[in-house]
Formats: C-alpha cells, structure tokens, sequence
C-alpha cells in the first residue's frame, strides 16, 4: 500500500521509512508538511502518517488540510507525537488524525495500527465499487470494527516511566471484549491507571467500554483546563465526573460497569485509588513477604445516580506488586465446575511477586489454563502489574561497547570482548566460571540475532553494551532486526524427539536475568543480567 509520511528529522524519517518498505510498503517520504501536502495534491495516498512539529506546516495543518480534500477513497491518517498531555491528543483528534504512534517507535504497534489503517481503507473501498459485496462488506466492518473497538480499549503501557514496570494482558473470551484499561502519566511521577469491565460480552460490551475510556481523556482534559493546571484532578473528582456523564445512560441500558481508578504517586510514596465494585487488588509487600487486598465501598458506574465516589489511599514501597485483574481470570472454571478463585490467585501472587510483571501475569495465564484446561476462556481475562522499582541513579562501576557485524566469524571477538570486560575492568574480576556462563549466553544470544533477527545476513549490525554495577554485570545486545518473540519459542526436547529452543535455554540458564524488550531509540534489545560474587 502506498504511504505518505511526513518527517523533518532525517533519522526518524530514515528509521520508519525502512520499517514500512520492510513491510512491503511503497513509501513517499516528505521533509515538512508543505511539501507532503504538494505531493498528497499530485497522488493518491490511502495512508498519511505525519510529524506533529514541523517546519512550514505542521502535522494538524496537514490533516486539517486532508481532511478537507475531496476524494474517492478513504485516507487513513496517523499523527506522530512525543506529546503526552491528554488536550494534546484531543485537539489531534479534533484535526482529524485516526490514530496516533508515539516517539521512539514501537515497531510491533505500529505494525497493527498500520494493519487496522488497512482494512479499513479496503472496507470502504469493496463498500464504493461493489454493491453486490454489500452484504460480505458489512460482515467485515464488524469484524475491522471489533479489532479497532480492542485497539481502543487496551492502552500501551509506560515503557521507560522511573519507579515502575508495567505490564498488561487481555484475551477476550468472544471476538472482543468489554474488558478495558488505560494509563495516564503526569508530571511529578505520576501514572494514573483504570481498570475496567462491562457488564455482558461482545461488540456491545466493547462499544460501552471504548464509550467509558474515551470518557477518562475528556474527563482529564476538561477537569484540567479548570484548574492552573499545575495541580492534577484528585481520582475521585475524575470518576465523579464519569459518573455523572455516563450514569443515567448506562440505567436506561440495564448495564453497568465495575473498575478501579488508581493513582501511583512515585514521589509520595502512595498510592490513591477509587474503587468502583470492581474485584479487589491485590498488594503484594515483597519487604515482608505479605499481601493485602485494597478495594472501596462504592457502587459500580450505572448503579444510582445519587452514589458519592471517595478515594482510599495505601503506602508503597520498594518492590511492592499491584495485580489488577477482572473476574475471567478468579472465575475460570475446570471439568469439576470448581472456580480457580481468589485464594489460588493471591497464592500465585505471593509465590511469584519477586518476577518482573511480564513474567508475573505469563505465570497467572499458565496456572488458569493448566486449572481449567483450557486455552481458552468463558468470561474476558485481564490482568495488569505493576511493581514498584527504584528509581535512584545507580553509580556504574565499568562500561565498555563493541559494534560487529552479524557475522559468525564475529563471535570470536565477543566472547574476548566479553572476557576481557569481566577480568580487566572489574576489581575484584568476575569467577572464571561466571565468566564463561557469561560468555555462552552472549555467544548464543548473538547467534540467535544473526539467524533470526537477521536471518544471516551478514551486513548489519549488532552493537554490545557492558556495564558493571556493586553487585552485577550487565550486558545489552542491540539490533534493528525482527522483534523476538519468546512466547513462539517452543520448550527443548531433552529425549531428541524435537529440535529447537536449546538456545533460548542455554541463555537463561547461564545468567541471572534475561529480557527481551525495545530500547528508547526502538532497537530491540536483548538484556543479560549475571549477579557478581557476593562476599
């Protein structure tokens, strides 16, 4: 599909135009918006993706601009912003921008917004030139809208907020579901988080919720453009506002919708939260090893138009878990009709809070399809963790780089650059044997990236980071090859009845820790973590 974009820095321009031709998109790309809209003018562009701040034209004039321009098809339009006000957003929507993708870009996000941009782009063109299709292209606006409607109803975690990691999972127990969740973050460190669910399932359900969601980005904005705008709504002002928005609908439907409104407050060191009959999350103290379960008294969004929403609030510390979650996931049922239950899921929590929040919701998933057999799920399974890390600035001992080629003549000066790093630059070194455990995850981590990331070619690039902290060594691996998905990687067979999945093996057995994640320039990036003697 032809792209236009829109770009002033050359970098950037650079980086998402080989995303798209990789894609197998034919690209058109523009310095500034004046020259995109002279070349939007001239041809026919089903995909716009433009800058915000931009030399001559920015990227809301050009939408305005194209929005405004009369044509036969449908012109999906997406608005690049580093831009995180909530207002900043609404006035892009106001332009006319469909979606929006965040800088540094998420190649896997932009990829399904792209895709979204796709097939609605091809609905509205079987919609212009078939009649006799009508009945199949309608089919298949439900089917775009339903993946859309779960776009809008599942927000991005924070990437690189200090103080926390985030992670989510949804997996609907119909084609959609009306299981939401969204994340604010505001200055002063601070991430407001909804958790929310919908009554019922489906594409009414999922309307209702995306309904509900967009509600918090009016709710924020407008509450915000009422104060001096140096202090922040309180939850329970936002939720009230919600409530008085969406209440007496939601009684003339018979629906209503339970969910938490949070806010973590990383300077204060708490946590505020409005909880609105949704299930109880779980807090889990990693200082002490025990759990509580924070929950409010007030009634679901739908209930009573004279109900009053107050806020509680819980310290947090250092290492402290927060696991929101919606009923799908306490009330997974097994062949015996038995519930997995709460007791199961504070259980897991507890045994598991010191793991990294991915980690943490992967271990959650597995424990209820193991309880229920099951891949799939009666009722919509959400979850969202959220551990509370430190935020100091920690002293690095040694740093050291290395850019090779993705060549397999290469691994020879990596394991000595690997070497020499943990016997040269440290005092006291590293063990010769966590040296070389050190050295074979490298090894196959690298061979990994040339075979799968770069699928052997051996023209690009693999650039190593090392540094040293009191009490570990790190070593980060960078490419721009395919994301890694560890998910698709298949457990090894010790008995040779199957091959594969040795490698991402030999790696977590040789090291401390190990993730897989995109860096702020979105490189992908893979993380080896090897603990130091402890003396």
């Amino acid at each position: 599909m032809k792209v236009l974009i829109a770009e002033d820095e050359a970098i950037s321009r650079r980086l998402l135009q080989s995303y798209l031709e990789r894609w197998g998109h034919e690209v058109v790309a523009a310095r500034n918006g004046a020259e995109a809209w002279n070349l939007f003018q001239s041809v026919e562009f089903p995909i716009v993706i433009s800058d915000w701040m931009m030399p001559e034209m920015d990227g809301l004039e050009l939408i305005r601009r194209i929005r405004a321009c009369h044509r036969r098809g449908y012109v999906y339009a997406i608005l690049v912003t580093s831009k995180s006000q909530k207002e900043d957003i609404i006035a892009g929507m106001d332009a006319g921008a469909d979606d929006f993708v965040a800088k540094p870009y998420d190649q896997d996000e932009l990829r399904v917004r792209l895709r979204a941009g796709q097939r609605l782009i091809e609905l509205e063109t079987a919609l212009l030139t078939s009649l006799e299709g009508l009945a199949q292209a309608r089919e298949r606006e439900v089917e775009i809208g339903a993946k859309i409607q779960q776009t809008l109803l599942l927000g991005q975690p924070p990437r690189n907020l200090r103080g926390v990691r985030v992670a989510a999972l949804s997996i609907p127990s119909q084609q959609i579901d009306g299981d939401f969740y969204d994340f604010f973050e505001h200055h002063a460190r601070r991430l407001d988080v909804v958790v929310g669910d919908v009554m019922g399932k489906g594409v009414p359900a999922a309307l209702l919720g995306a309904a509900i969601k967009s509600q918090f980005l009016r709710a924020l904005s407008h509450l915000i453009s009422l104060s001096d705008r140096e202090t922040l709504p309180e939850p329970e002002e936002i939720v009230t506002f919600i409530h008085t928005e969406v209440t007496k609908q939601f009684i003339g439907l018979e629906i209503f919708a339970t969910l938490c409104y949070a806010r973590f407050d990383l300077e204060r060191r708490r946590i505020d939260f409005v909880d609105c009959g949704h299930t109880k999350t779980i807090h889990f103290h990693q200082r002490t090893g025990t759990y509580e379960m924070l929950e409010g008294e007030n009634m679901p969004l739908g209930f009573s138009e004279r109900e009053i929403y107050q806020q509680v609030f819980a310290p947090l510390e250092l290492g402290d878990v927060f696991f929101f979650y919606s009923d799908g996931v306490t009330e997974a049922q097994n062949e015996a009709n038995e519930l997995f239950g709460v007791d199961r899921l504070i259980e897991l929590i507890t045994t598991n809070g010191r793991l990294q929040p991915e980690e943490l919701i992967d271990r959650v998933r597995m424990a209820v399809v193991a309880f229920s057999h099951s891949e799939t799920f009666a009722d919509d399974f959400t979850c969202v963790a959220i551990k509370v890390e430190d935020s100091s600035d920690e002293p690095t001992i040694a740093h050291a780089e290395l850019e090779v080629s993705s060549d397999l003549a290469q691994l020879a000066p990596i394991r000595a650059f690997v070497q020499g790093f943990c016997r040269d630059r440290l005092s006291p070194p590293l063990s010769e044997d966590r040296i070389n455990q050190l050295e074979l995850a490298v090894t196959e981590a690298t061979s990994n990236i040339i075979r799968h990331a770069y699928h052997g070619r051996s023209d690009q690039r693999i650039e190593i980071e090392a540094n040293a902290f009191a009490d570990r060594v790190v070593l980060r691996l960078y490419h721009l090859g395919d994301a890694f998905d560890l998910e698709a990687v298949t457990p090894p067979k010790f008995d040779g009845s199957r091959e594969g999945g040795f490698g991402v093996y030999i790696i977590a057995q040789s090291v401390d820790e190990v993730r897989y994640d995109r860096d702020k320039c979105g490189r992908n990036c893979i993380c080896l973590v090897k603990n130091r003697e402890t003396t």
